[in-house]
């Protein structure tokens, strides 16, 4: 029998050869990983450098922040298609201030091209619009989405981090599991967000 066809001859991967593969996935994964892991948690990052928001410490979960549509159904962003979320926070009935941060956020949707689809804007407020604001807001923002929230679920969500209080329009920008991770308000520009919201796309998966 010639020994090329005995199974038993057959070349079987060294160990070398295994850690050596082992290796290389590993030197292209891990460091993607380190990347998301410190830009959502903060851990080893410096500070001043990288992050443009200002980041939420700890995260906090929207699992439990009770959301509900305009009309007063709930509604479970969780329960939707993974994307990067901007709330975007009123702090009363959207005037100059929230008009100015939901043009920036805006902008930076449109800025994102093919990646668009991946964020979503919800303009966050603590009593319901009327129906003739939000179309006067959704004639200037077609893909934004409107929802409502008691101030103090709010509060409770931001008990215990760096943010205790949100006291101008603000934005919390939420990831794809659903933490509210990072804070812009209008001392932040476009380019600032744009930035952040491209390397978090980079280093997070899309579904």
């Amino acid at each position: 029998m010639n020994n090329n066809d005995n199974p038993a001859t057959e070349e079987k991967p060294t160990g070398a050869g295994r850690f050596q593969a082992v290796s290389v996935i590993a030197s292209v994964a891990l460091p993607m990983l380190a990347a998301y892991i410190v830009f959502r948690t903060g851990v080893g990052m410096p500070e001043g450098t990288v992050n443009q928001g200002e980041l939420l410490q700890p995260p906090r979960s929207i699992e439990h922040l009770p959301l509900l549509e305009p009309g007063g159904a709930p509604l479970d962003l969780l329960s939707e298609s993974p994307k990067w979320r901007y709330l975007i926070l009123p702090g009363g009935d959207c005037a100059a201030e929230c008009e100015k941060l939901l043009y920036t956020t805006r902008q930076v949707h449109i800025r994102l091209g093919e990646k668009a689809d991946r964020v979503e804007r919800l303009l966050v407020s603590a009593i319901p619009l009327s129906e003739e604001r939000r179309a006067e807001l959704r004639e200037q923002h077609p893909r934004l989405r409107f929802a409502v929230q008691e101030s103090a679920a709010l509060d409770g969500l931001l008990r215990d981090t760096n943010r205790p209080r949100l006291e101008r329009a603000s934005t919390l920008l939420v990831d794809q599991q659903g933490f509210a991770m990072m804070v812009y308000d209008n001392h932040h520009n476009g380019n600032q967000l744009l930035k952040d919201i491209k390397r978090l796309l980079k280093y997070s998966y899309d579904k």
